[in-house]
């Protein structure tokens, strides 16, 4: 009987935080170096861990000499890193009413309102909280940070004495 095991998928190695990019290209020039079979070095939002594709004995060998990675944790399914690998448009997570800060162009460091937001175009109307005058200014959705979401405001007056 011959048992096949498979040597080839996504493995996750525990990292010190803050340094999962330096680890990474670590990784990957000693990889690309000594011509091991490693597919890809993935950092992802997870602070602590990073995530390395191809074979298992090659990947031993780029990790071992790396500095700031500890032990390896584990075979991991890509169904479980969907979510960190289609990134989700900027746009998607902002709603009517949503507190932002505009963090590009003449209004940077400005906090503001969304008023509307036109999905296909990925762009936002928002009005100034610091101005006395409402002046609607269109940004890209790129262009701003949630700060407060509109959803939490309700909760605070449904609350509020």
């Amino acid at each position: 009987m011959i048992i096949l095991l498979e040597k080839i998928g996504i493995y996750c190695f525990k990292v010190k935080k803050g340094q999962e990019f330096n680890a990474a290209e670590i990784i990957a020039n000693r990889a690309d170096i000594i011509n091991l079979d490693v597919k890809a070095v993935l950092v992802t939002e997870i602070q602590g861990y990073l995530f390395i594709e191809g074979n298992i004995q090659h990947i031993t060998q780029a990790v071992e000499s790396a500095h700031y990675v500890g032990k390896q944790l584990g075979k991991v399914p890509v169904s479980e890193l969907e979510g960190q690998l289609i990134p989700t448009p900027v746009i998607e997570g902002l709603k009517k009413g949503d507190i932002v800060e505009i963090v590009d162009g003449p209004f940077k460091s400005s906090q503001a309102k969304i008023s509307s937001i036109y999905q296909a175009r990925e762009e936002i109307t928002v009005d100034l909280l610091t101005s006395s005058v409402t002046i609607p200014i269109v940004l890209h959705a790129d262009s701003v940070k949630l700060i407060q979401s509109s959803e939490e405001e309700e909760d605070e007056g449904e609350y509020a004495f």
